[in-house]
């Protein structure tokens, strides 16, 4: 009897062992499987942080693109103002040396005398008349040519060339319409021969005009009569300073600048043809 209670005694031992050892599988399994999905979580995890982290870097790297288009619009921003600024105080120095031009006897320094100012200023009146008629309630035409100082003035106060245009296509009630190719050439000498500084003032605003009067009359008389220096010097005259005898009206301007510009185009054209002779 005994040997079969031992018997016995050891299967129940080898079936503990047993059971121990699957229970011991089991929760290794239990614990891989575990460690195996906290791995895939953890892995999971890790793609989006690294997902997150991309779109991060790219939100960046497009702010930061954005902010470099941003600096230099600010840049052209500042550079366009600066040049605005410079333009500015370069316009206001011209026009300041304009006015300080003025108070000074240029118009006698052009021409070497004051004979011609003086002769120019005897004319005045006849000025002041032309404007007078054009003005009056029956707009009666002046017995007188107008001289071109007349017509600039005229043009600068109603601000016809503050646009920029052209001297000779502005419109004047002063030019008969039979003249008009006398005016044009009259003007196209004045576009030659009138300063830098000339030119911004008469192309100044109205109201900036009527608050030089005076020096606008100066610049008038003083293109007028460096008009008739320069046809003098252009046609050969020994002396070239402008005679009691000239007087500035477009129709006189014009017909010797128009000869002035012909005798141009031919000394041109004679130039291109010897060659060939």
């Amino acid at each position: 009897m005994m040997p079969s209670h031992s018997k016995k005694a050891r299967t129940i031992d080898c079936s503990e062992a047993t059971i121990n050892d699957l229970t011991a599988l089991t929760t290794a399994q239990l614990y891989s499987l575990s460690s195996r999905r906290h791995r895939d979580e953890s892995l999971e995890s890790v793609r989006r942080a690294q997902e997150e982290r991309d779109r991060a870097r790219a939100t960046l790297e497009q702010s930061q693109r954005l902010l470099e288009r941003a600096n230099e619009h600010l840049e052209r921003m500042e550079e366009n103002a600066r040049e605005s600024q410079k333009e500015y105080v370069d316009a206001k120095s011209l026009l300041d040396r304009v006015r300080q031009a003025s108070s000074d006897s240029a118009a006698v320094e052009i021409v070497g005398g004051q004979d011609a100012v003086a002769t120019m200023g005897d004319d005045s009146s006849d000025d002041e008349a032309v404007m007078a008629s054009r003005t009056s309630t029956g707009r009666k035409k002046s017995s007188k040519v107008p001289f071109i100082q007349a017509i600039l003035i005229e043009a600068a106060i109603a601000g016809s060339l503050r646009d920029g245009k052209k001297l000779e296509d502005i419109e004047s009630d002063l030019v008969v319409h039979k003249n008009r190719f006398l005016f044009v050439n009259a003007m196209k000498l004045v576009g030659e021969l009138w300063t830098e500084e000339e030119e911004l003032f008469l192309r100044s605003s109205p109201d900036e005009i009527n608050e030089s009067l005076g020096e606008l009359k100066v610049i008038a008389d003083t293109i007028a009569v460096r008009c008739l220096t320069k046809l003098n010097e252009f046609e050969g005259r020994h002396d070239n300073t402008p005679t009691n005898a000239q007087k500035p009206s477009y129709v006189s301007i014009g017909a010797r600048a128009r000869k002035v510009f012909l005798s141009r185009v031919k000394q041109i054209n004679d130039h291109e043809v010897a060659p060939q002779k």
